[in-house]
């Protein structure tokens, strides 16, 4: 019996610790839209094993999602960023699927400080007249694209916490006035 109840308590553990937020996840900690692009600010932290592989010349995709509430009118945004570094130009890039726009950094520290301050355009059918004072609900959410991942890392990547990067969903709200 003793037996049975320790290895149950090793299996709730063991579970309580997957569910934990990692220690390299994605905190948003404000977001609007201003001049047609949606402006998000997060912290983040990565995992040391994740920017290993990122020095190592594997890609790192994301995706930010956002939904736009404009006094019922809501604009849904989906975009895929990429953060790679290239070992034989010694570069970093953080690149914009869907704008096909790349910047490009010399040092590590400021590609990471660049998914830190994401300034996406919004793409015409997204695009909107007015600021987030307009809006009476904003929505955004950063995650790992897991999928995305080549195959020899996808299995790690359900695994282990290192690779569970999600912000959660960020939700800001117009006060009723």
């Amino acid at each position: 019996m003793r037996l049975w109840t320790s290895t149950i308590s090793i299996l709730f553990c063991t579970v309580l610790a997957a569910c934990a937020r990692a220690p390299g996840a994605f905190v948003v900690r404000s977001a609007s839209v201003d001049a047609g692009a949606l402006v998000v600010r997060c912290d983040w932290r990565p995992d040391a094993q994740v920017l290993d592989a990122l020095d190592h010349g594997i890609e790192l995709p994301f995706v930010v999602t956002a939904s736009i509430d404009y006094a019922g009118a809501v604009n849904h945004m989906r975009r895929h960023i990429r953060l790679r570094y290239f070992p034989l130009s010694r570069q970093y890039q953080v690149s914009d699927v869907e704008d096909a726009t790349e910047r490009s950094y010399a040092v590590r520290a400021l590609a990471l400080q660049a998914m830190e301050n994401l300034r996406l355009p919004l793409v015409s059918e997204d695009r909107v007249s007015a600021d987030r004072a307009g809006a009476t609900r904003l929505d955004v959410r950063i995650t790992l694209d897991r999928d995305a991942l080549p195959g020899a890392l996808r299995l790690p990547a359900l695994l282990q916490s290192a690779w569970r990067m999600d912000s959660g969903t960020w939700t800001w709200r117009a006060r009723a006035g």
